[in-house]
């Protein structure tokens, strides 16, 4: 196909946000359409990007709204992305159809697809089916919960009578993460730390007084260290065969209320191929297409388990650049332009196999926070240079270089 022109288009305005007009001007030259729901200067002042504020940018009616009233008039064909978070994933997914019928390039899963493995049991199953570690999972069914999905796994069910006889701690999250989102829920928690039968007896009465018809997952309690996470993004043709794969172990996480969890310093120089032919094993037997991001978690016992798979490039996917393979490439080349992978991207960028060193945070924080081994060959790379910021770009503005360094010093006060 030959190629054609094409109009970026992000909503967010987030460190991933900001990834996408970075990488798409550096290896495209075009600038991208943000639109967000506030300023936020690191992205706002960046000569990639033709930043737009207008109110509740965030939320879901509003972007279907802008999308739909925006049709047609662009000069060239519109790609759009969602940043960070999963609900826009979803929403652009769920109106794949209808957005791609008004001329919109959607490079997400079909939604029937991506309702399904959102489910972290219907996940957990397809570990199970394929071999795939995950944790040890009890399921607490509430409403009309479908339990089939378990059959032949060794994932049981349990009632609320048997919450007594449990060993304590766990781990209590929702099965559908969707559902809990939308559903009523006192004292709602993403993730619990179970630590008795009473705290879950509570979570319990809690839950059923609730909206929520699906399950909480009850499940072993991993390490608790930063560095027990790693990360694995991946990009798949149609028949989900993997065209680019990168894996990083997590070193530092988010600890603020408003970013908990999400990894901020990831170390690539030592390629974990058993995770990621595991990875493959899930994208094969999906047919998975596009960008996914999986993330996996060692046990005490140091061996790992899957966790999820978000149904996106995750907010630090700019490692995959580092790692050698622009990661808008893909989806330029495969989405816009309609090209086998294998003949679009150089050997290099397929393999995307060098040693990389991301970080979000100063050489001290990394320094404080880590550990061992890993933590004396990321102030090694950190050292020699080896090593990057999805924000701090020397070839941006003066203004966005300056707020993203705001950004970056100030992550010291976060730890």
């Amino acid at each position: 196909m030959q190629d054609q022109d094409f109009t970026s288009i992000v909503f967010g305005a987030d460190a991933l946000g900001y990834s996408y007009a970075r990488e798409m001007y550096r290896v495209y030259g075009k600038k991208s359409i943000i639109n967000a729901s506030l300023v936020q200067k690191y992205t706002e002042k960046s000569k990639f990007t033709d930043y737009h504020v207008f109110e509740n940018a965030d939320r879901e009616d509003v972007m279907l709204e802008w999308l739909k009233k925006n049709a047609g008039s662009f000069q060239s064909k519109p790609l759009v992305f969602g940043g960070a978070g999963d609900w826009r994933a979803r929403t652009l997914s769920e109106h794949k159809k209808e957005l791609t019928d008004l001329g919109y390039v959607i490079p997400y899963i079909d939604f029937a697809l991506l309702d399904k493995v959102t489910q972290k049991d219907i996940f957990y199953a397809m570990c199970d089916r394929l071999g795939v570690p995950y944790p040890k999972t009890k399921v607490l069914p509430f409403g009309d919960y479908d339990a089939s999905v378990l059959a032949g796994t060794d994932m049981e069910t349990v009632t609320k009578e048997d919450l007594k006889d449990l060993e304590y701690p766990l781990i209590a999250k929702p099965s559908n993460s969707a559902g809990w989102h939308n559903a009523e829920i006192r004292d709602r928690h993403k993730v619990y730390k179970i630590d008795s039968a009473e705290q879950m007896e509570q979570v319990y009465e809690d839950v059923a007084a609730s909206n929520y018809s699906y399950a909480l997952l009850l499940q072993e309690v991993l390490s608790t260290r930063d560095e027990s996470l790693h990360s694995l993004t991946t990009f798949s043709d149609a028949e989900g065969n993997l065209v680019v794969a990168v894996s990083g172990d997590v070193l530092i996480q988010d600890r603020t209320p408003t970013g908990i969890g999400n990894p901020l310093c990831i170390l690539g120089d030592q390629r974990r191929r058993d995770l990621l032919e595991a990875a493959a094993k899930l994208i094969k037997d999906m047919k998975y297409e596009g960008y996914a991001n999986f993330d996996v978690m060692d046990g005490e016992d140091g061996k790992p388990r899957f966790l999820e798979v978000n149904t996106r490039a995750g907010r630090n996917t700019y490692y995959v650049s580092l790692a050698g393979c622009p990661f808008v490439k893909p989806i330029v080349e495969y989405y816009v332009y309609g090209k086998d992978l294998r003949e679009a991207l150089t050997k290099e960028e397929q393999e995307a196999d060098k040693p990389f060193l991301f970080s979000m945070v100063p050489r001290s924080v990394i320094a404080k926070e880590t550990h061992g081994d890993k933590k004396q060959r990321a102030l090694k790379m950190f050292d020699s240079g080896n090593w990057g910021s999805p924000l701090l770009c020397k070839e941006d503005s003066v203004g966005q270089r300056f707020w993203a360094k705001v950004n970056f010093e100030h992550m010291k006060s976060k730890f």
